[in-house]
């Protein structure tokens, strides 16, 4: 029997617009839709499109490859997707499984559409290699890493950690430090001390919380004379910072008073850690929901065959209170 593949190849269309006119989905012209309904009962596909015609409540379907589903943002992320696609009659199924399993599980019920999640540092398995190439749908690659034949939603994280340490420049401090693991962040970090001929200090580079050196690392830097010390500090994820926060509580210091925090991501959770509102620098979740509908339901259908979205989202900085001016300023 035909795939959608077959059909998208004899049309001279995308296998997302075949899938829109066998849906009967808007954004395919009718005449476009005539000659590929006639394609797909010439290539015997006319069982599945009989199905799914007769099928009064079919939805189609967005599948997220989130694996393993760490953090909040994740949370925030999938539950604004799903009121997005909800409005558009999608329904969304998520999956924690490695991307190879849950490919395969999301071929099985033939997901049309895939958001797969995945860092900058992730390299296929032959079984994702495998089910890519059983998928039939529309992917969108987003956190960092692309895939073959698939769109691409990039979020720009080097210049969201310039812009932080722009605000921070702006407000008059000079010793900016950072805590965090993310090469591309970090040389976002590096960049912005550069524009602004900041102090640069490998004693200000922390990689992470976590470490059971950490602590010491901190102390160390904050035990620095009143003109060596850091009077900022830029914080990666909101994990990093709810580490940060229980320390500098620890050590009995005050957000924006003894120093000012500006953090990576801007979620809800985030807001309620310091007594003053937080100054964040990330993508806004909606906008990338929003981004992720469109480029899966609307921009994938009028793309050439061959060609895939590659955009790179910029991130927006809020500002709150938790960034001042430095007290010896």
């Amino acid at each position: 029997m035909a795939t959608l593949k077959d059909i998208a190849h004899a049309a001279g269309v995308t296998t997302a617009t075949v899938s829109r006119a066998l849906n009967n989905e808007p954004g395919v012209k009718e005449s476009t839709r005539l000659k590929i309904i006639g394609l797909a009962k010439e290539m015997n596909y006319v069982s599945s499109l009989s199905a799914k015609l007769k099928s009064e409540s079919h939805l189609s379907s967005i599948g997220i490859i989130w694996s393993p589903p760490a953090g909040l943002f994740f949370n925030h992320l999938c539950n604004e997707i799903q009121q997005q696609a909800s409005k558009r009659g999608h329904y969304t199924l998520v999956s924690f499984a490695p991307p190879d399993e849950a490919m395969r599980h999301f071929n099985d019920h033939h997901i049309e559409n895939i958001v797969f999640w995945a860092g900058s540092g992730w390299t296929p398995s032959l079984g994702f290699l495998h089910e890519k190439q059983r998928f039939e749908g529309t992917m969108l690659v987003m956190g960092g890493a692309s895939a073959e034949n698939s769109h691409r939603l990039g979020i720009d994280r080097k210049e969201a950690i310039m812009k932080a340490v722009e605000h921070l420049a702006e407000l008059g401090h000079k010793r900016i430090a950072y805590i965090g693991r993310s090469s591309d962040k970090f040389m976002g970090y590096t960049m912005g001390l550069l524009e602004h001929r900041l102090t640069y200090d490998p004693d200000y580079i922390i990689n992470s919380l976590s470490d059971p050196t950490a602590e010491q690392q901190v102390l160390r830097v904050l035990g620095k004379e009143a003109g060596f010390r850091p009077t900022a500090f830029i914080v990666d994820s909101h994990g990093v910072l709810i580490e940060f926060n229980h320390l500098i509580r620890k050590l009995g210091l005050r957000v924006p008073i003894d120093l000012s925090v500006v953090a990576y991501e801007s979620i809800p959770e985030m807001t309620k850690l310091f007594e003053v509102p937080l100054t964040s620098i990330g993508p806004g979740i909606h906008q990338m929901a929003e981004q992720v509908i469109s480029i899966l339901l609307d921009e994938s259908a009028s793309v050439p065959e061959g060609e895939y979205v590659d955009r790179m989202l910029s991130c927006e900085l809020i500002v709150g209170q938790s960034a001042a001016p430095p007290a010896d300023a």
